[in-house]
């Protein structure tokens, strides 16, 4: 698939607000993250921290895509913690993990 951007000069900008709320919004969601990956006895899946993400009433997520335009944000701090707890990412019966231990 091909995607084609055109920009004139007089185009509309992006609104410094909202692009306030997004930074606050994806600091958010690393937070909450971090709490879930931090209060479970193990390491949980990236599915069940999404899964509880996607129950969870979260303010000034996107229209049109909600919690499903933030999974990039959301696997990069997942990632951050599995590699900081000195884990490595396991893929097991298609649901993604992070086993912690001997890297080797």
């Amino acid at each position: 698939m091909t995607c084609v951007l055109v920009c004139f000069p007089g185009a509309p900008r992006p609104c410094e607000e909202a692009i306030r709320k997004e930074l606050a919004l994806d600091a958010a969601l690393g937070r909450r993250v971090s709490e879930l990956y931090s209060s479970a006895q193990e390491p949980p899946s990236l599915n069940t921290v999404f899964r509880t993400l996607a129950s969870e009433d979260i303010p000034d997520l996107p229209p049109g895509g909600g919690l499903y335009c933030k999974v990039a944000v959301i696997a990069e701090a997942y990632s951050r913690l599995c590699q900081a707890s000195g884990g490595r990412w396991q893929k097991p019966n298609s649901t993604w993990e992070c086993k912690t231990g001997n890297l080797m």
